[in-house]
């Protein structure tokens, strides 16, 4: 990665407790295999294998993680999900993504059974996309 200091390192996952701050659960990464194809769904993968054995919690996730379908697998263990969403996933609706004549300070909102999506414009030209299961 180009805008990174180093070039090597190590990628370590956690799962922390917010409150404590104490890491219930670490996975190091190691990278694709050597002349391998890179693994696919890993933001998911990671997540549902942080958070086996928990229950009744919610995960908060950055956007790397935050997927429409995670969100629905880890509702069936349980558990909620929070997270700021990429604007360039596949399932968010065209209206959130729309930022032209936007009011500063706005907020759009996208429910389903499962799901809440929200846009949020903080200033004008930019939106913040935000999403929740219950």
């Amino acid at each position: 990665m180009p805008s990174k200091p180093a070039k090597y390192g190590i990628k370590i996952w956690a799962a922390c407790d917010a409150n404590s701050s104490y890491a219930l659960n670490l996975q190091v990464y190691t990278g694709k295999p050597v002349g391998g194809a890179a693994e696919r769904n890993q933001d998911m993968r990671v997540v549902l294998d942080m958070a086996q054995g928990l229950r009744g919690h919610n995960i908060t996730c950055d956007n790397f993680f935050t997927l429409y379908n995670l969100g629905q697998e880890l509702l069936k263990k349980k558990l909620t999900m929070v997270g700021t969403v990429r604007k360039n996933r596949t399932e968010l609706p065209a209206e959130l993504l729309a930022i032209k004549n936007r009011a500063p300070q706005s907020s759009k909102f996208v429910f389903t059974d499962t799901t809440a999506l929200v846009s949020y414009c903080p200033k004008k030209g930019k939106n913040v996309l935000l999403m929740s299961t219950p």
